[in-house]
């Protein structure tokens, strides 16, 4: 893996409606929505709909994990509510999407990226998919990946935001153009927001509650995806008068006596500014101790569980005055956000992450590409796709999605951008400032809290 290269942040998302299609026969499910493997389903789709008609969309994924989850679930919300809107029209015919996944096992922590290429392959060959999406895990999805290209097949990444896969559009066209990202944004641009926030956070502490904030601790699973970040970010950090105090790279199996030992350390450091940088379940017990350590910090970085609305409970309410990366809040991020939003709250009680959020858009950008090209042929489609530009992007419910020349994601607060949220101290959620530099502060709903243990306080 490069340096600077940041592994994607985990999102779930529980979406209603299902109807399978056994043999193209089209039954209806239970529960409605549920995620199957290696097994067409059609939501939304008239009964009989001739197997023809059916675009059939794969996902590529930890099926049976969260993030596999979150991209079927986004996925199965978009196509339900195309096909219930009609459908796609090309040549004059109406055509309807079905979904279908198989399991990669990318997320398991005993990796083996054979099950990604055998999925990926069982997809292509036996499922017979004609676009795909998904992807979490950077191991895993740089060997499948392959697979998909050898079939000159459209892949739209959704989960994971290493750089080199939108690298390889730019440096090899002809064999790499299928490959799109949706969300989240790059590595590069990840750290890039992060470093930004914690320097705007630094001068806004120290503006307001006038203490001298110069002393930042990193919490980090010890995983590749972690080093690139954990060097960014000690590159750069001092050249902004801020001095990394403490740099914990810990096991994926630690315990929350060690989060204990670790919070002591960093306390003990100094530390006024501890950045997580955590992808797994290591965020429970990191602020499950956090509450109980009380150490002298506020917390800013990346802490995927986080992003779940259970993840209140699951730390009985210990990630309190934690702020971390989130693609989506219910906040005007752009003119479809708030009814995303809503309709899953509506139909779920659960609120969308990240990969949800990008499987959602991605099945849009499918049907308008699709419709656009008037083609199922895959070079017709990419054509299409590339007409998401500055001038024309695609309004989805992640952002608004122009494309770089690699197929990335154009970062800016114009275009596509991470919100930084707060777990505030009543279990609510919220978008915090930025301050401008990452985001217009008209999408901030509520303002920073800091937790009274440090003694900090908010000037008027």
């Amino acid at each position: 893996m490069e340096s600077k290269q940041i592994a994607a942040i985990v999102v779930i998302v529980v979406i209603i409606g299902a109807i399978a299609v056994v043999g193209f026969m089209f039954i209806p499910t239970a529960p409605y929505g549920a995620v199957k493997i290696g097994q067409l389903v059609t939501p939304g789709a008239p009964a009989g709909t001739d197997s023809d008609h059916i675009v059939v969309v794969g996902i590529l994924d930890p099926m049976t994990e969260i993030q596999g989850e979150g991209a079927w679930y986004g996925s199965y919300l978009a196509c339900d509510e195309i096909n219930t809107a009609g459908g796609i029209t090309v040549g004059g015919e109406t055509y309807y999407f079905g979904l279908i996944s198989e399991d990669t096992s990318e997320a398991d922590t005993d990796l083996d990226i054979s099950k990604g290429t055998a999925a990926a392959t069982k997809i292509i060959t036996e499922d017979n998919a004609q676009f795909l999406l998904g992807g979490f895990r950077t191991e895993s999805l740089l060997a499948y990946v392959e697979t998909v290209m050898d079939e000159d097949m459209i892949f739209i990444d959704t989960g994971a935001s290493t750089d080199s896969f939108c690298q390889n559009v730019i440096d090899d066209y002809a064999r790499y153009k299928y490959f799109f990202r949706a969300m989240p944004i790059n590595s590069t641009s990840l750290a890039s927001s992060l470093l930004r926030y914690i320097l705007y956070l630094d001068g806004y502490l120290t503006a307001v509650t006038g203490a001298n904030i110069t002393k930042v601790a990193i919490i980090r699973e010890a995983l590749d995806w972690t080093a690139g970040m954990d060097l960014f970010l000690n590159g750069y950090l001092p050249l902004y008068g801020m001095e990394v105090v403490a740099d914990v790279a810990y096991p994926i199996t630690a315990e929350a006596t060690d989060f204990a030992t670790y919070w002591s350390q960093i306390d003990a450091a100094g530390a006024q500014i501890t950045i997580p940088i955590i992808s797994a379940q290591g965020g429970i017990l990191m602020m499950t101790q956090y509450a109980q350590a009380q150490p002298g910090c506020v917390l800013a970085g990346i802490d995927v569980m986080s992003q779940l609305d259970s993840y209140w409970g699951e730390t009985g309410g210990g990630c309190a005055y934690e702020v971390v990366l989130q693609s989506t809040l219910r906040t005007n991020k752009t003119t479809k956000t708030v009814a995303f939003w809503d309709a899953f709250l509506n139909h779920y009680n659960s609120e969308p992450l990240y990969t949800a959020v990008g499987s959602y858009d991605a099945m849009y950008m499918y049907a308008q590409a699709i419709e656009s090209a008037q083609s199922f042929v895959s070079d017709d489609v990419v054509t299409a796709m590339e007409g998401f530009t500055r001038a024309s992007p695609f309004i989805g419910a992640g952002g608004r999605v122009a494309w770089t020349l690699g197929h990335d994601l154009l970062e800016s607060p114009d275009y596509s951008y991470t919100l930084f949220c707060q777990w505030q101290d009543d279990g609510t959620k919220q978008c915090v400032s930025s301050g401008g530099l990452i985001y217009p502060d008209s999408i901030v709903t509520a303002s920073l809290q800091l937790p009274q243990w440090t003694g900090w306080s908010i000037n008027p």
